[in-house]
């Protein structure tokens, strides 16, 4: 049940459209946009707004040495948000050429990077996941295919410990399939009054 009436919700989407509008010039980005993607088991593009981008990233506690991923990362907003973060490295893996090209280039000419972007036009669940310790995923597939992620992520992390952001968790099942990981934390979208929930998991390790 949400706590927040229809008008609070509004005016706070009206809100998140300007302050998007505001980073995109800040970062000198264009990543909006909702686009399907025609091919199996895949969901659409779509953007979470600045505010939560950030909300999120904070709460993932970044840290120096973390090579951060985002998976099915579309043009980059999340990208290049997560560069601005004192870290090793930021990649985004997405099967879209085009969406790969329009990140690549939004990488380019963001402002305030702090860490180097790499982008991989290829499918999630064959990127090798060695290095990676922090990931973002906006549900961007199937059940079926988040498993096949998330087997690939714990062989190639083999024991290594990682932490998951998993915005507009669309099928948390298949995350409580994989034993190795635990939620430690949700947010709650209609209790928070927020654009979209979020979950939190880590290995159990």
């Amino acid at each position: 049940m949400s706590f927040f009436s229809d008008s609070v919700v509004a005016g706070r989407r009206m809100a998140h459209r300007v302050n998007n509008i505001m980073w995109e010039r800040r970062l000198s980005i264009d990543t909006r946009g909702w686009i399907k993607v025609h091919y199996p088991d895949a969901g659409h593009y779509a953007t979470m707004n600045y505010a939560l981008v950030q909300k999120v990233l904070r709460h993932l506690k970044l840290r120096p040495d973390d090579v951060f991923v985002d998976i099915g990362s579309g043009k980059g907003r999340i990208l290049c948000c997560a560069a601005r973060f004192p870290i090793a490295k930021v990649i985004g893996v997405d099967l879209s050429t085009e969406f790969c090209d329009e990140a690549k280039a939004n990488a380019a000419r963001s402002r305030g990077q702090r860490a180097p972007i790499e982008v991989y036009n290829m499918l999630a669940d064959e990127f090798d996941y060695t290095d990676c310790s922090a990931y973002y995923m906006f549900s961007p597939f199937g059940p079926e295919t988040v498993g096949k992620v998330l087997t690939k992520i714990r062989k190639d992390r083999d024991g290594k410990p990682i932490r998951i952001a998993y915005a507009n968790p669309a099928y948390p099942e298949a995350f409580a399939e994989q034993p190795w990981l635990e939620r430690y934390d949700f947010w709650d979208a209609a209790a928070r009054g927020e654009e979209h929930s979020v979950a939190f998991y880590r290995d159990r390790t």
